[in-house]
């Protein structure tokens, strides 16, 4: 905001709806109609300004937008595309990962798909938000032991209620266009 000259309002917003490879020859028609847009306002926004970038995404096509604090953006980032990252990197970082390539089914490349990253901004982008990122990737270690520990000791009955659990969570993000 102290860039921009009197009477322009700076006010942050992040469309939802990326893919992973960058560059122009990935180009390409973007439907956001099922993607999210967020607005993240400081106190030095106008309701305005936020209007305004309420508009500019219904006009893009954005079904979903919602406004929030510059903070709640950063953790929920932390955990919907920073830990994403983090996990599918780490999974094709795995010695001999690439070794796979003959073996694997659509699960495997749905999940590892983000791992195609533009290195330089995805480093900057975790170090900028590396307090939420570290408390994301920690709770999701519990919870990967924790299913492992079901695993071990053979708790048939935890291991799907643990699958029965991120089903119905998972069907929350199967997003209908409004009406």
């Amino acid at each position: 905001q102290a860039l921009c000259p009197a009477g322009v309002e700076f006010i942050a917003s992040h469309p939802m709806a990326g893919k992973e490879r960058s560059g122009v020859e990935h180009a390409h028609l973007v439907d956001f109609a099922p993607a999210n847009f967020l607005i993240t306002p400081t106190e030095k926004n106008s309701e305005g300004a936020v209007d305004f970038a309420r508009s500019l995404a219904k006009a893009l096509g954005f079904a979903h937008v919602h406004v929030i604090s510059p903070e709640e953006h950063d953790r929920m980032i932390g955990y919907v595309s920073q830990l994403t990252h983090a996990i599918a990197v780490s999974l094709m970082c795995a010695p001999g990962a690439e070794r796979f390539a003959d073996y694997t089914g659509d699960s495997f490349r749905d999940l590892t798909r983000i791992a195609y990253l533009n290195a330089p901004m995805w480093a900057e982008l975790f170090l900028w938000n590396r307090e939420y990122l570290a408390e994301e990737i920690d709770a999701f270690t519990a919870r990967l032991q924790q299913l492992k520990e079901y695993l071990q000791s053979g708790q048939r009955q935890e291991l799907e209620a643990m699958f029965r659990a991120s089903s119905a969570a998972r069907a929350a993000f199967d997003k209908k266009l409004p009406e």
